[in-house]
């Protein structure tokens, strides 16, 4: 019993009575940058789309404004957001994915809802975040940075074809001028010696006086050893027995002189090879040889070499031996010394490639291999 002003009221807790029934929940408004769309369960968002308004309700004739609200938007949301008596929600610039927004909400006496309301929210992504246009880029980028690769590929295969185009003429502007000089050294300075000394002869057959005859004797030595000096320098220049003899040839008989020459013991084991090159790279091999056999004579201290060329399908092997001081094949690369320049240019010209193997007091070992043409 409670006095009032107007009288007493009375309330009895008996006969007060608890609501049970949870309150129907409704969705009742969708608004996508402020526009309206229909209400239905599955709602798309387009990427240009930013803005999403939800409004939502629940029926109840008894305290209506008493009922209290919660939502979640699965996927965005980690846990129920209480909106109390708010009755609409607001999402901005939604990541692309799938949602699930569901809604719910109590009566006066604080019974819930247990199902809610929910619908499906589907926020498309732009093009450049879809899985086909990533897919496409992986290969897009892919085959830009083949095209680059093989681009600078066909870069470095032409500056390679440039430099043993240059190498091939600059060798070959040598040998002609090598040509060139011998044949001057030999048609001119060869013959006019030749003339002195047959003119000698003639002096010393006359029987001058004892004194005449000396100078004769002397000037026909000298004569000779001058022409001796000049059919060797021709001959190193160009070896004209290449065209005369062959190369096989010309190779045996120029490490006979070298062994007369130099005391070194040389071993020939060389296979016929004559007509496998053109002239200009059987003089290109001829130098190969030449070059280490030169090398060994000069800077090996050897009391033997070998050389070696034989043919194994399709491909010439050239293998040139020593037994003497060796010496350190990374220095003298860097120095490109010894002539090892002009031994890997040759060879390169020759479609071959070199190696060259060598330890200190173990000799040295020149490798040329060629592939030869069908």
């Amino acid at each position: 019993w409670f006095p009032t002003v107007e009288g007493v009221a009375i309330v009895d807790p008996n006969l007060l009575k608890k609501n049970n029934l949870p309150p129907p929940i409704d969705i009742n408004e969708i608004l996508l940058d402020r526009q309206k769309v229909p209400v239905t369960d599955t709602l798309d968002v387009q990427p240009s789309q930013s803005y999403l308004d939800i409004s939502y309700t629940a029926l109840s004739l008894i305290n209506s404004e008493k009922i209290l609200f919660k939502y979640k938007l699965e996927g965005f949301d980690a846990d129920w957001v209480e909106a109390r008596t708010r009755r609409t929600v607001n999402y901005s610039h939604l990541p692309p994915g799938n949602y699930i927004f569901t809604v719910t909400a109590t009566n006066s006496d604080g019974v819930w809802n247990p199902e809610g309301k929910s619908i499906r929210i589907n926020v498309l992504a732009p093009f450049y975040q879809t899985r086909w246009f990533i897919v496409s880029s992986i290969f897009a980028a892919f085959f830009v940075v083949f095209l680059i690769c093989r681009y600078r590929i066909e870069q470095f295969r032409q500056i390679n074809t440039a430099k043993a185009a240059f190498s091939r003429q600059l060798i070959e502007s040598q040998e002609a001028e090598r040509k060139r000089i011998a044949q001057e050294l030999h048609d001119g300075l060869g013959q006019n010696l030749l003339v002195i000394k047959n003119r000698a002869v003639m002096g010393l057959n006359a029987k001058g006086n004892e004194i005449t005859d000396e100078q004769f004797g002397e000037i026909h030595e000298s004569v000779s050893d001058a022409l001796i000096e000049v059919r060797s320098i021709t001959s190193n220049l160009r070896p004209i027995h290449i065209d005369r003899l062959g190369l096989t040839s010309t190779i045996e008989e120029m490490a006979e002189d070298l062994e007369k020459s130099s005391g070194i013991e040389i071993k020939c084991d060389v296979e016929n090879i004559d007509g496998l090159f053109s002239k200009e790279d059987e003089i290109n091999f001829y130098r190969i040889v030449q070059e280490a056999l030169s090398n060994i004579v000069k800077h090996s201290h050897a009391t033997g070499a070998g050389i070696e060329v034989f043919r194994e399908d399709q491909r010439l092997y050239l293998n040139i031996r020593d037994n003497g001081e060796g010496f350190d094949v990374e220095e003298i690369a860097e120095r490109k010394g010894l002539g090892l320049n002009g031994i890997e240019e040759r060879a390169k010209i020759l479609r071959g490639t070199h190696s060259i193997y060598s330890e200190s007091g173990k000799g040295t070992r020149v490798s040329v291999e060629i592939e030869l043409s069908k």
